[in-house]
């Protein structure tokens, strides 16, 4: 690992800066496989790319080791911002959409990164070359294979150079306090293409780059078809309720990390049927139709249709519902009038950035809100303590400063417990009233249940079926040939 000293001081400030920022913003961030992040040695870290500025932050914060980055070249327009850029050690990269007449400067751009790896630094990449708000990888650029191959090819392929997929999950990247998932995947060693690419770098950069491409899209819920996001989803919610009904009363609440591996599969198998069986998948989404028509109808969902009431029970959800709400409520009454106006600002700047609000853009409101509400807590604070030390002297003051950010967080926790209640309680009155709606509803639910899981179990037959005819197919060729990850 680089020597602390080695790390220029912007960044180590800008990354305990970030760190404080993605701890405050995101309710939690789970990451699986960071055992498979190398300490130490050349390695590109290559990520999908769903949320603007947002992404590096969260790429950085996870490494814990400095990251080189590749970034568009119009970060380096005004000169304060490209000397810090640079002092990070931010690469710039002219992309053809953007100007044209600038495409030989990447030829400087590799040639850092080519040092970066040889000084046995890390590179932080997007190989999709943009951010997006749909739900698939797109297909990504060759700059991420390239990059390792031309640098082991000028050390003989001696570097080790490892491309670390990472794919990036986030469950609601419009909503403050939501949550995040990082899957890192296997490295890919970029010696193994060495006997390719002696004979042909051009097919070793395809293969590596088309292994690269595999290795992101497990790694993330990838839905190949943009216009079957709401059925996804939807089937999603369905199932994953189901999930937590047959799960045991310890286990039903699981963390992102352990609900991955199922909206994996549902995607996975809508992307199947959707190319195989077109026709199931829209008499699915018709079935799931009219369930939902349904239930919105009586203002339900299904985390709500999984509970069962009795009046006892709406009695009991009213008496504690009430309970904590009045012994909460000054608290989160303080926390809600000093936090009101930097908490709005920040949401407000968020969702009238003009990405989203010319063009229904999603992948920069995160980092709108982020650095608006770091503004904005930063200017309001200070104010409202000086208003309370010029009234009430130091301690006062020293005080009422520290009780800011966790009075904040309990009004946000309130509001959103005092939701929830409200809701628990609807359906508990509901549920007393029309128990025979409400009845035929679940039919309806369990209805869609079983055509799923009937879909599902045809589907890993289909699939496995599949992959072993495969198998038996390419078995023999390959033991006479080097046949790099990703080809066949």
């Amino acid at each position: 690992m680089a020597a602390i000293e080695n790390i220029p001081l912007p960044y180590r400030c800008a990354a305990a800066l970030v760190h404080l920022m993605l701890k405050v913003y995101f309710r939690s961030i789970e990451a699986t496989g960071r055992e498979r992040i190398p300490k130490e040695g050349p390695a590109i870290f290559a990520s999908n790319h769903p949320n603007s500025t947002i992404d590096p932050f969260v790429l950085g914060n996870l490494v814990g080791r400095k990251l080189n980055f590749m970034a568009m070249s119009s970060f380096f327009e005004k000169k304060p911002v490209a000397w810090f850029l640079s002092r990070c050690g931010v690469i710039p990269i002219h992309r053809l959409q953007d100007d044209p007449t600038r495409m030989d400067q990447n030829i400087s751009s590799f040639a850092a990164a080519f040092r970066a790896l040889e000084a046995q630094e890390a590179i932080g990449i997007f190989p999709e070359g943009e951010t997006h708000d749909d739900p698939q990888i797109k297909k990504i650029k060759t700059g991420a294979a390239r990059i390792p191959l031309e640098a082991e090819a000028r050390n003989d392929f001696r570097l080790a150079v490892r491309v670390i997929p990472v794919g990036l999950n986030y469950m609601d990247k419009t909503r403050f306090r939501s949550d995040l998932l990082i899957n890192v995947g296997e490295p890919i060693e970029a010696k193994t293409y060495e006997e390719t690419y002696r004979r042909d770098p051009q097919a070793a950069t395809k293969a590596m780059t088309k292994e690269l491409q595999r290795r992101l899209e497990s790694l993330i819920v990838n839905l190949e078809e943009s216009g079957l996001k709401r059925l996804q989803r939807a089937l999603e919610e369905i199932y994953m309720e189901r999930v937590r009904e047959v799960a045991p009363p310890n286990e039903e609440r699981k963390g992102i990390a352990d609900t991955f591996t199922w909206r994996k599969l549902i995607a996975d198998c809508v992307n199947y049927y959707a190319k195989h069986d077109p026709d199931r998948v829209r008499a699915i989404g018709s079935q799931v139709h009219r369930y939902y028509h349904v239930a919105r109808r009586m203002r339900l969902n299904n985390e709500l249709l999984r509970q069962h009431p009795s009046r006892g029970v709406t009695w009991f959800t009213s008496a504690r519902m009430a309970v904590k709400g009045i012994v909460g409520l000054p608290i989160a009454f303080y926390g809600a009038i000093n936090n009101y106006i930097p908490y709005r600002l920040a949401k407000l700047a968020g969702m009238r950035n003009p990405s989203y609000r010319d063009h229904g853009d999603k992948t920069k409101i995160s980092i709108y809100s982020l650095l608006a509400g770091a503004v904005a807590f930063l200017v309001f604070y200070p104010i409202q303590g000086f208003l309370v030390w010029s009234c009430c002297g130091t301690p006062t003051a020293f005080i009422y400063l520290l009780s800011l950010p966790p009075s904040g967080f309990f009004a946000l926790r309130y509001s959103e417990r005092l939701k929830v209640y409200r809701r628990d309680l609807f359906y508990a009155r509901l549920y007393t009233r029309n128990r025979r709606l409400i009845s035929v509803l679940k039919t309806r639910r369990d209805e869609v249940l079983a055509t799923l899981d009937a879909v599902r179990i045809r589907y890993l037959r289909e699939v496995g079926e599949r992959r072993k005819g495969d198998e038996d197919t390419n078995r023999a060729p390959r033991a006479n040939r080097h046949i790099p990850p990703g080809e066949g």
